[in-house]
């Protein structure tokens, strides 16, 4: 019989060092550009000159016959006078005044108002989403100019109402903004693993999201100031801002305007540096907002709420099994229908022991672990049951879920990148569900932190808590993961793909740890993985996945020595050996995997299986015993021989 060779048993590496990371403070810096660097130049300039206006030499403002009226610039006045002769610089200078605290001002207003509103509506999703957007969008679509002018010749004015009304018109493009990055951070894996660590969804918003949010909220705070400086220009312009003597730029242009043939400098003086002082916010917004842009993937499924549950099976729960799904289903309502990722899975798992859940990306294997935990999207409506130690946790609220997630299931999830959250440090994440959950001082999670650390391998674990994840490598981040999974001594461990992006030798590392922890503390695991050699090697059971269903389960041993489900033999071919010879052709599974919105009838593997009869594409077989299939393999392939038998 053909056996399929494990990996190498001996292999060996030492995680020793860190690589310093790549994206860097100086390296960001540096990747700014000279434009952004003197745009950011010429706003500090500004800046510093309004605040220090009053004690510069050119403080009287107001002072007439300062020189010659309408004279040229000259050296006593840089940008000539007026027509009473007035320094025209002093003018300007006390002007940014009044034209970058309004532009400050209202972006501050319009901020603390949106960002909350924008935070509520993409984090709780449904009604809240639902409510917030359509009276957003009422007053996204009335005309700002006509509301400003109304509200600024009723109420006067003057500084405050001027503030007021241009800080409220950009409320509803801050919610807009921050509820679209809050959407695509709330499916974050490191959010995810807050929650699976069971963090309140307050502390989730103020440690997770916010500080996440504020990166592109910033960039787009410079881009709001320039929109603010233009308006209250217009403002002024039409003599509903600031009032004489106190100058604005917009004033200032204003008043030039019957000057403008004798001295035309006294127009394009202040016109200039406002110019120069919008055109430098939005080149320092857009720099900041290209280094820090976000994009769904527009493959996200459609947020709808109200859809009923799932009908579940009769179920009967197996004594002494630590963790039993019964007719586990997830079914996923997108614009292309109803995706069914999870349809009817069954498996139990004991203490002790590893399930390897193995098949092609999109057969359901993540979905099935987020199914569990009860981390699905809010489009998405679940069915079956899941029990731990004979607890339905499909039964619990969000709210009671808390007290599961972390103390007794843990998870790692497959990009170490992804599930630490970028702008925290190492200590700050790994103390986090010592603190939540175990009511931890800081001192003593502290100490916890380096010992878990310390435990999965990481040396100089001290240094390590003051480091951020883009410091550390691969193996490194996927080893701070566990220790994090691991911190409140969970019952089952769920290990989704933990050794993507890592190379064969961390691979091996990561495998070992997981093991030797699951050993040390008696706990069982869930192996989510495609890499078939590493199943072989460290599972104990298996179960293989195809468009959301079970099409083969047993003993890991078992199953690759003897596969009855065609899928099975396909993947078992499709791995690489070490045995074929050089430039050996890969054997690969013809076709693609099915569309979950639109499967076709019978069996869902048909139209890439060679073993196919007409009951097939009729009928769908259903899971006895072991396999899912009509016709099942009687034996594996022996070298150079038809392995069919029926």
């Amino acid at each position: 019989m053909r056996r399929r060779p494990g990996p190498d048993s001996q292999a060996t590496g030492v995680l020793g060092r860190t690589r310093p990371g790549s994206r860097s403070a100086a390296g960001v810096l540096g990747r700014m550009g000279p434009g952004f660097w003197a745009a950011a130049g010429w706003i500090a300039l500004v800046l510093l000159a309004a605040v220090l206006a009053d004690v510069l030499p050119l403080a009287r403002y107001d002072e007439t016959l300062a020189g010659p009226p309408r004279s040229g610039p000259s050296a006593a006045h840089p940008f000539g006078t007026d027509g009473l002769g007035r320094d025209v610089l002093s003018r300007v200078v006390h002007g940014a005044r009044v034209s970058l605290g309004v532009g400050v001002g209202a972006v501050l207003l319009g901020l603390g108002i949106g960002a909350p509103l924008g935070i509520l509506a993409g984090y709780r999703r449904r009604a809240a989403d639902t409510v917030i957007m359509a009276v957003n969008d009422v007053a996204q679509a009335f005309p700002a100019l006509v509301f400003a002018l109304a509200v600024v010749a009723f109420a006067g004015a003057n500084l405050r109402n001027v503030l007021i009304v241009l800080g409220v018109l950009g409320v509803p493009s801050w919610v807009r903004l921050v509820r679209g990055a809050t959407l695509t951070y709330a499916e974050r894996e490191f959010v995810l693993a807050a929650r699976v660590l069971g963090a309140r969804d307050r502390r989730i918003l103020w440690r997770e999201i916010v500080p996440n949010v504020a990166v592109p909220a910033a960039s787009y705070a410079f881009i709001g100031m320039a929109v603010v400086v233009v308006a209250e220009g217009g403002l002024a312009f039409l003599g509903l801002s600031v009032q004489a003597p106190t100058p604005t730029w917009g004033g200032l242009i204003n008043e030039g305007r019957t000057l403008l043939e004798t001295a035309p400098h006294v127009v394009l003086a202040p016109s200039l540096v406002m110019f120069l002082t919008v055109l430098s916010f939005n080149l320092v917004g857009d720099r900041l907002r290209a280094l820090t842009d976000v994009r769904e993937s527009g493959l996200e499924p459609v947020r709808e709420a109200g859809a009923a549950p799932l009908p579940s099976a009769p179920h009967e729960v197996r004594a002494g099994c630590l963790l039993q799904a019964e007719d586990l289903r997830t079914h996923l309502v997108t614009p292309r229908g109803v995706v069914r990722a999870v349809d009817g899975v069954s498996f139990t798992l004991e203490r002790g022991r590893t399930l390897a859940v193995v098949g092609e990306s999109g057969s359901g294997k993540s979905m099935l672990i987020r199914s569990i935990l009860g981390l699905l999207p809010g489009s998405s409506v679940r069915g079956g049951h899941v029990y731990l130690s004979g607890d339905d946790l499909t039964a619990r609220t969000p709210a009671e879920m808390r007290s599961v997630l972390g103390p007794r299931l843990g998870t790692v999830f497959q990009d170490p990148m992804t599930a630490l959250n970028p702008v925290r440090t190492i200590g700050t994440q790994v103390t986090e569900p010592l603190r939540v959950h175990l009511r931890m001082g800081r001192r003593q999670a502290r100490a916890e932190a380096a010992r878990l650390l310390a435990s999965v391998g990481i040396p100089d674990p001290e240094r390590m808590l003051r480091r951020y994840p883009h410091q550390l490598s691969g193996g490194m981040r996927q080893r701070v993961t566990i220790a994090m999974a691991l911190s409140c001594g969970p019952d089952v461990l769920f290990a989704d793909e933990p050794t993507t992006a890592l190379d064969v030798t961390v691979q091996d590392q990561v495998l070992r740890l997981l093991h030797r922890l699951r050993e040390e503390r008696d706990m069982a695991m869930v192996l989510v993985s495609h890499d078939l050699s590493l199943v072989a090697r460290w599972a104990d059971e298996v179960i293989v996945m195809y468009a959301g269903k079970v099409v083969e389960r047993g003993p890991a041993a078992e199953v690759f020595a003897r596969p009855r489900m065609p899928y099975t033999e396909a993947l078992l071919r499709a791995a690489p050996r070490l045995s074929d010879p050089v430039h050996h052709r890969l054997s690969v599974i013809p076709g693609r995997p099915p569309d979950l919105a639109d499967l076709p009838p019978g069996c869902a593997f048909q139209p890439r299986c060679p073993y196919a009869e007409d009951r097939c594409a009729r009928e769908a077989p259903p899971l006895t015993g072991s396999y899912a299939c009509w016709y099942p393999l009687d034996e594996v392939v022996v070298e150079g021989a038809d392995s069919r038998g029926r």
